[in-house]
């Protein structure tokens, strides 16, 4: 839901609140004075007849006291002290005016003549209380009715202000493009709070973009700076190595053999860690459609001997499969996939490819399960598992499958069966 709709919704749910609530004060608050007109009519029509008793010692002609629409009854009796000095009433009686049941207010009061009390009853008429309520229904209705239109009105304008340069801003920041090095233009739209969170989004990308472009320059300087001593070292302890005057000294040619060792899986290292900065950089936006199923099968075919080998058996199932994908980055992951198949299979054990438009699922024998609870794509995991290995192998494909909008897990089928599964959709 957009802000503008969410302000819109509190809107009308807070004027609809307070149509509830003036309803009923209204309808209160009218009944109130109502009752307070009508009950001065009414006192003061007590004190005329009070004055008209103690100036002549008896109630006045009825005929001749009536003050239309008003009525005025009375009736003897025995003890006053159980009426109150005033009591006022709401009744309901049959007016002659209108020819049906109308609202009254009452007044009872007792007046003594002649050694007499007589209790006498003044009726004044007064507003019917569903007309009350429907003129109050209505006279509020109308204005909240004025209220939503004026949301209305306020919200386009709000949104033709405010929310266009907004959202033209929000454009501007998901095609934002890092390794383009382009300027980045955002619209003010005069608010001081959205300008400052402009600026502070301007600040922000300046500073990603000098902290990018210093990282990708050290990633790439720092690998090719490393690899021309590492092939150095590298040659140099091959020639050490095939020197005749260490024939009769195999132990030194077995230290030489493992720090060559180390050199070449240091060199690996350094070639998938500045692949992973390039991918995790965005270097390899250029997408195509890869044709997965060709794919597969060249990389069977170049590493049949590496399969060889261990006497490894191959099953697949290869079909059709499309998807949308930087090719450099789609041959590295079927690259690595198949090498980490071959890389942690057991001698004459299996591999088993099943391939379609939804999913590539690689398995392959293992000599052990690994606990539920450990990340095969962490680094250190794969490390651990295969001394030779450097370890990156699973989250190189991981990265890969997160910039190509694929999803990657593993799991194992059965005992001592691992597979990976690459789904496309």
């Amino acid at each position: 839901m957009t802000l503008i709709k969410l302000i819109r919704k509190y809107l009308i749910i807070a004027s609809l609140f307070v149509l509830l609530i003036g309803c009923i004060s209204h309808l209160l608050i009218f009944r109130f004075f109502i009752h307070y007109s009508a009950d001065s009519v009414l006192i003061e029509q007590q004190q005329k007849i009070e004055s008209f008793v103690a100036k002549h010692d008896t109630l006045p002609l009825v005929w001749k006291v009536i003050l239309q629409p008003a009525r005025i009854e009375r009736r003897q009796i025995d003890n006053p002290d159980v009426y109150p000095a005033q009591m006022f009433k709401d009744t309901l009686l049959y007016s002659e005016e209108t020819g049906s049941i109308t609202p009254y207010r009452q007044l009872y009061f007792v007046v003594s003549y002649k050694g007499e009390y007589h209790l006498v009853n003044i009726n004044q008429p007064t507003m019917i209380s569903d007309d009350l309520f429907y003129a109050i229904i209505s006279s509020l209705f109308i204005l909240i009715f004025l209220l939503i239109f004026l949301t209305y009105v306020i919200s386009y304008l709000l949104k033709r202000n405010i929310w266009i340069p907004l959202n033209k801003n929000l454009r501007e920041l998901h095609n934002y493009d890092l390794k383009a090095n382009t300027a980045l233009n955002l619209e003010n739209p005069g608010i001081k709070e959205f300008d400052e969170i402009n600026d502070v989004i301007m600040r922000m990308v300046e500073k990603i973009n000098a902290d990018y472009e210093n990282s990708r320059i050290f990633a790439e300087d720092a690998s090719h700076e490393m690899q021309t001593p590492l092939s150095i070292i590298k040659s140099k302890l091959d020639l050490i190595i095939q020197d005749d005057s260490l024939k009769d000294r195999p132990d030194q040619i077995q230290s030489m053999q493992a720090i060559s060792r180390a050199v070449t899986r240091l060199s690996k290292l350094n070639r998938s860690l500045l692949l992973i900065t390039k991918i995790n950089n965005n270097q390899f936006e250029d997408k195509e459609n890869v044709n997965i199923a060709d794919l597969l099968r060249g990389y069977l075919e170049d590493l049949e001997e590496l399969m060889a080998t261990k006497d490894l058996t191959i099953k697949h199932e290869i079909g059709l499969c499309y998807h949308s994908m930087n090719p450099i980055l789609s041959e590295i992951m079927i690259s690595n996939l198949l090498s980490n198949a071959i890389r942690h299979n057991v001698v004459e054990g299996e591999i088993k490819i099943i391939l379609n438009a939804e999913y590539l699922s690689i398995s392959n024998t293992c000599i052990e399960e690994v606990d539920e609870d450990v990340n095969l794509f962490n680094r250190m995991i794969q490390r651990s598992r295969t001394k030779e290995s450097s370890g990156l192998g699973l989250n190189i494909v991981k990265s890969i499958c997160e910039k190509s909008n694929l999803n990657i897990y593993y799991d194992y089928p059965s005992k001592n069966v691992f597979r990976i599964i690459v789904a496309f959709k």
